[in-house]
């Protein structure tokens, strides 16, 4: 029970305080949600799509936090946008808290030069919140001589309680045939999320997220009609994240044999400490599959290195991309966005 203590007592001051902040739920394959990366990516693949990405975090505590991500966009030639959905819910049996969002986003495609391209995008989504009051814990019911929870708190709640409230978020990229660089602000209202009827407002999200793809030469003739080479890529990227207080950076890289991709990154601040701890979090390996062309799925464990190793389980994740309908004609001067397949 000791070494849950400061969880509990961190969960209590984030949701009940006056000035409460929190964090977005995140995903390790972060370019296999691209809605939930940057409204931006919506219909980047310049035909139909539609995913769906699976994570367990921390499997060996006490407490599960689970998040499922799923989404479908479009592009259109004719009118230069994407259009698409997303429907995210995270969950975490501490408290029985639930987060339920459901957005449409629209991206715009600008072609610059004949080898620069800027895309933009906007998404508004709807949230709905709740949790379970009655599972919350108070310092006057432990016991701090052996960490065990006594007695009643004496404070009252309700069962439940429930919030719902609007967030508008917009992301840009820039893209060559090589590289690419791109920026999201989502929650740029700030919407209060208070159970209490407080004010507690959703901090805005900064993510900064960049790559490079390198080309290795080409693999093995393909089966089709285009008699396309397989694939042979490594690709460099990294994503920087910051909401309130807090901060994050995921870097790494994918190797692209087609139809197999193995990948690995690291995630954390390693020049940043908090209470003199170096701010690492994760070592991330990734597998990936294209079983056809137009399906792929992918693996990724990360492996704690924070002082939390040894007693989290890590975190899994599932990741399953189907596209669909004809590819935009394209010609040798069109620029292909060369991002992460994860």
């Amino acid at each position: 029970m000791k070494r849950f203590l400061p969880l509990i007592l961190c969960l209590i001051s984030l949701l009940v305080s006056e000035k409460a902040q929190a964090q977005d739920p995140q995903f390790s394959q972060f370019y296999a949600s691209p809605i939930y990366l940057n409204p931006a990516l919506v219909g980047s693949t310049d035909r139909g799509r539609v995913g769906i990405n699976y994570r367990n975090q921390w499997p060996s505590l006490a407490h599960s936090f689970t998040t499922i991500s799923a989404y479908a966009d479009f592009f259109s030639k004719a009118i230069e946008s994407g259009v698409g959905i997303i429907v995210n819910q995270h969950k975490e049996s501490f408290l029985d808290y639930q987060s339920n969002e459901i957005g449409s986003a629209y991206s715009y495609k600008l072609r610059i030069s004949d080898a620069l391209v800027m895309r933009s995008g906007i998404q508004l989504s709807y949230f709905n919140k709740d949790l379970n009051f009655e599972k919350l814990v108070f310092g006057n019911q432990i016991d701090i001589d052996n960490g065990q929870v006594i007695g009643p708190s004496g404070e009252t709640f309700d069962r439940g309680e429930k919030v719902d409230f609007l967030s508008a978020s917009a992301g840009g990229l820039f893209y060559t045939n090589a590289l690419w660089i791109g920026a999201t602000v989502h929650h740029i209202n700030e919407p209060n999320q208070s159970f209490l009827g407080d004010e507690s407002r959703l901090a805005r999200k900064f993510s900064l997220h960049a790559g490079y793809k390198l080309n290795l030469g080409d693999g093995r003739r393909l089966r089709t009609i285009s008699y396309d080479f397989q694939e042979r890529s490594v690709t460099f990227a990294v994503n920087y994240k910051k909401q309130a207080g807090f901060n994050q950076l995921d870097a790494g890289m994918q190797f692209y044999f087609q139809p197999l991709v193995i990948g690995g990154w690291y995630r954390g601040i390693p020049v940043q400490t908090v209470d003199k701890v170096v701010k690492n979090e994760s070592i991330i390996a990734l597998l990936g599959l294209e079983i056809t062309p137009d399906m792929s799925i992918g693996y990724s464990y990360d492996f704690t290195v924070s002082s939390l190793a040894g007693s989290t389980g890590g975190a899994h994740e599932f990741s399953l991309t189907l596209s669909f309908g004809q590819i935009v004609k394209r010609t040798r001067r069109d620029t292909i966005l060369p991002c992460f397949k994860y």
